[in-house]
């Protein structure tokens, strides 16, 4: 797809959302308000939506850059506790806008801070019982009811998901005469000081874990035999480290390999003509994007249609193609019956062998098992030479 066309689609959700405004009059229920990730929900589809509901409504959907601008807003929305007095009457007055009228009734945020948002109580539960499609998601190799169930409630969505990958350079790895196939690979002598990796501990030292039969949840690195040894290997393969600005060298030939996520490699205008990808054999790190409810958001019916729609067979298609992350309402195992456009993307619906022995990174909260994996990639990172970062270190 060109950038041309994918920017059409997905950046023109701004006029797509006044055209949208109908209706000063229309009364909260028939009211939608989401806050959601740059570019995850492509204009067409709010505009199908619009169209399903066949009455006149409200739909308010405004974007943030960063997964972690949502978690951030989240944590500012959480209902605040404090003692009534006759200096908060002013509050009252209509001029004075409440701020239970800024939360939007949905807001999409990263798997990695599902439960941080539970134990901290910024969102709230779902009722899946209206949603007519839940009981339809495949449960493998995925078990999404289970993912975002916790003390039998659902605190989260499943939206869309992806997973890191290998990206490479084809020209370069055809003079090679091999091409990656696993995590293995980017330990290879011909790749010394041509690859980016991921600015990000869990991601990278995780990545290595696997690669020596581990988990990227292991709990206590210092059980791993060879860790140490794997790692400082591979700092010396790496030319940079780069959670977010990978893309541009290896475009360049700067970097004969990177990786990174599945969205931003397939959101590449050269994938597939210049740049191939892998999802490593052994198993990867899996991400995906849920919708939640935040703490004090107001309901309305349109949130459980809304949730339900983007899993309808039609949508859900539409979705992957156009947001380069594959919708948990799509079967990886039954690839018969999709457009050939899915079937043949082994990035987008990879092989549900891998997807089986990949993992969800889980965030830490036993603090010894958190300091040795800042310790260790603070001592990787400073030893030999030191590739150039493009971030500030974190878990």
């Amino acid at each position: 797809m060109s950038v041309r066309r994918r920017s059409f689609l997905t950046g023109t959700i701004a006029l797509v959302c006044s055209q949208l405004a109908i209706g000063c009059q229309t009364s909260e229920s028939l009211a939608l308000s989401v806050k959601f990730l740059e570019d995850a929900v492509p204009a067409a589809m709010l505009g199908e939506f619009r169209r399903t509901i066949e009455r006149a409504v409200r739909l308010d959907f405004s974007s943030e850059p960063q997964l972690s601008d949502l978690f951030d807003l989240l944590r500012q929305w959480k209902p605040v506790v404090r003692e009534e007095s006759s200096g908060d009457n002013v509050l009252n007055f209509p001029f004075f806008k409440s701020q239970k009228s800024k939360i939007p009734n949905l807001a999409l945020i990263g798997d990695y801070w599902l439960s941080k948002a539970i134990s901290a109580e910024l969102i709230q539960g779902f009722d899946p019982q209206p949603w007519t499609q839940w009981k339809d998601l495949p449960q493998q190799p995925i078990e999404w009811h289970h993912f975002v169930t916790q003390n039998d409630l659902v605190w989260g969505v499943p939206y869309r998901w992806g997973s890191t990958v290998i990206a490479y350079r084809i020209d370069k790895f055809r003079s090679l005469g091999w091409t990656p196939t696993d995590w293995a690979d980017l330990w290879s002598p011909e790749l010394r000081q041509r690859i980016a990796l991921p600015d990000s501990p869990r991601q990278t030292i995780g990545l290595t874990l696997k690669k020596l039969g581990n988990s990227y949840n292991c709990p206590d690195l210092n059980a791993v035999p060879g860790l140490d040894r794997e790692l400082s290997s591979l700092h010396q393969q790496a030319k940079f480290y780069s959670s977010t600005a990978y893309q541009q060298p290896l475009q360049r030939g700067d970097v004969w390999a990177v990786v990174g996520s599945s969205r931003d490699i397939l959101a590449m205008p050269q994938y597939g003509k210049q740049i191939a990808a892998v999802v490593p054999e052994s198993g990867t790190a899996l991400w995906a994007d849920l919708w939640v409810r935040p703490a004090n958001a107001e309901t309305s019916e349109l949130v459980d249609r809304w949730l339900d729609f983007c899993w309808t067979p039609q949508i859900a298609r539409q979705l992957s193609l156009l947001t380069f992350a594959l919708s948990p309402a799509i079967s990886i195992e039954h690839r018969s019956d999709l457009p050939e456009s899915l079937q043949n993307n082994s990035i987008l619906l990879p092989d549900a062998t891998i997807v089986k022995r990949s993992e969800f990174i889980k965030p830490f909260t036993d603090e010894t098992t958190i300091e040795q994996y800042r310790s260790l990639w603070l001592k990787i990172r400073s030893s030999g030479s030191n590739p150039k970062s493009t971030s500030q270190i974190s878990e």
